[in-house]
């Protein structure tokens, strides 16, 4: 089937009339089929149409944390033709109301713990005529099991008395109402907005054809067998979640297995009672796992497939995780801008510490950050990408052309990422753009230094910054949080330990150790706001 031909509801659409009994989810070890995710699916769309008179492109937002209200609204919202707008449900006021007006949204898909924050989001920006439908994390679960709930379970629903607001209970327990879908694969579907770590939030205009250029090349290039059980732990209303975790299970007919938040005994028990095959995630969460393993209560043998990206997955780690399973993490790159990954690390031949090669159909380059010529093997520059994936631009920006670049009659985006490929092919991360340092002039890059550290033992956390100097311009400082175990002492004593692991400039001029750092909603370290 050729899949630009096709929308994202027609992928569900053929899941569910060729897996009708076949479990889509499994939440909570409630198990949910494809007949019936189906059927919430449209009953929730012919709402969207009927009672809330929802128009062809609308935009839609659902802020909530994972759960089967979050995949049952995103589906039902594309059967409409609309197009759906993820938030961050941990943002706060601020950024939830600038999302909102950015987007012009049309109605909102909210969970019941966040309800108040919604409603002043929208006070802030004269919004309160929205209509919001409200969901409960415990709608879905109907028996008792072995593993706790989430803090958020708890929170029972905003009783407020208020006519625009909905109850998602209500709507799937009523009878279905008609609805159409007839998009076109080259239609709007999807404005997912950046994180926001470099500035405003941007939102990143995506169709069908470009989400789903996404979802064919990864269910090739690590393709699991069907009907297998697919652990989803990252939030969904990221953009690399929402793919691996939602829609290429969906689109491949395999189980979803559903954390609403990550919590490690959880998982652990999960992949041992439903032979999970696929897992996808951040470094820390696979850091949980090695540390926390014990051969005589876990099993993890079921697992094929372990990969993620976002962050450089230290050797260390990496090599245990070879002990305990025998399989290679398998890293990967994508951006906001390109729906997930443009790269990956080949399944059979991966190379640690790489963010793996252009997966179909994807052309990246090096260019000179000065220049803009190409650059060669082993030569670091700013990375552009061409692809199928690429988003059409920023939602409301004028100045869309100044992230682009053409070359040889092709549209490359600018990434901001300095990176660099071997001789195999393979690419590098090696930072971002705005965080090179120049010290006497010379380019250092803290993410290297950072990932040279990390194999120190006692840190568990560092962040490199540049710091003004009188004489070089700038000096390399390392922020480090050791491990509660590892004295300050030792942690501090690191000169000698770098200066046989890179070259003198780069190592830091100050070392100095504090007990947190700085993160954003997504547990990304915020340099910027590191002094």
């Amino acid at each position: 089937m050729d899949f630009k031909a096709q929308t994202l509801f027609n992928n569900l659409t053929l899941s569910a009339h060729s897996n009708p009994k076949s479990d889509a989810i499994i939440f909570y070890e409630n198990k949910i089929s494809y007949e019936e995710l189906f059927t919430h699916v449209n009953k929730i769309a012919g709402f969207l149409n009927v009672k809330l008179k929802i128009s062809r492109g609308d935009r839609i937002a659902i802020i909530m944390q994972n759960c089967p209200q979050f995949i049952i609204s995103y589906y039902a919202i594309l059967g409409v033709n609309c197009v759906i707008v993820p938030v961050n449900p941990m943002l706060q006021v601020d950024e939830i109301s600038f999302i909102l007006r950015d987007s012009n949204i049309k109605a909102i898909f909210a969970a019941s713990d966040i309800l108040n924050t919604v409603d002043t989001a929208l006070e802030k920006i004269n919004c309160i005529s929205i209509p919001i439908i409200s969901i409960n994390y415990l709608d879905y679960i109907k028996k008792r099991f072995n593993v706790k709930l989430p803090k958020e379970f708890k929170n029972k629903c905003n009783n407020k008395n208020n006519i625009r607001k909905k109850k998602w209970k209500d709507i799937v327990e009523s009878k279905a109402l008609n609805f159409h879908h007839d998009n076109k694969p080259d239609e709007v579907c999807i404005i997912p907005y950046t994180s926001g770590s470099t500035g405003i939030p941007k939102g990143c205009i995506h169709t069908h054809k470009t989400v789903n250029a996404v979802i064919n090349a990864y269910a090739k290039w690590l393709p699991i067998p069907k009907k297998s059980r697919v652990l989803t732990t990252l939030p969904l209303f990221h953009v690399t979640g929402m793919q691996n975790s939602m829609n290429v299970p969906i689109f491949n007919g395999n189980t979803i297995v559903l954390m609403t938040r990550w919590d490690i005994d959880t998982a652990l028990f999960y992949i041992k009672k439903y032979r999970i095959k696929s897992w996808r995630s951040i470094t820390a969460s696979i850091i949980d796992l090695v540390g926390e393993f014990k051969p005589l209560k876990h099993n993890i043998a079921s697992l094929i497939s372990v990969g993620g990206g976002g962050a450089s997955m230290p050797n260390s780690i990496a090599l245990k995780l070879k002990k305990l399973t025998n399989l290679d993490y398998i890293e990967a790159y994508g951006l906001t801008e390109t729906m997930a990954p443009t790269h990956i690390n080949p399944p059979h031949k991966t190379k640690l510490g790489s963010i793996g090669i252009p997966i179909f159909n994807v052309d990246a380059r090096i260019i000179d950050i000065d220049k803009n010529i190409e650059l060669g093997v082993n030569q670091v520059g700013e990375l552009i990408i061409s692809s199928p994936q690429l988003f059409l631009g920023y939602l409301n920006d004028q100045n869309n052309n100044k992230y682009f670049i053409s070359l040889d009659n092709k549209n490359f985006f600018k990434t901001g990422d300095l990176a660099y490929f071997d001789k195999d092919g393979y690419f590098f991360v090696v930072d971002r753009l705005k965080r090179m340092i120049n010290s006497s002039g010379y380019k250092i890059w803290p993410a290297e230094i950072e990932k040279i550290l990390h194999n120190f033992e006692g840190i568990k956390e560092v962040c490199v910054i540049g710091v003004p100097d009188l004489r070089s311009g700038q000096k390399v400082k390392a922020i480090i949080v050791p491990e509660n175990s590892h004295s300050e002492k030792k942690i501090i004593n690191l000169k000698q330990w770098c200066s046989s692991r890179m070259a003198k400039y780069k190592i830091p001029k100050i070392f100095e150790i504090r007990k947190s750092l700085p993160k954003n909603k997504m547990g990304k370290i915020m340099w910027r706001e590191v002094k």
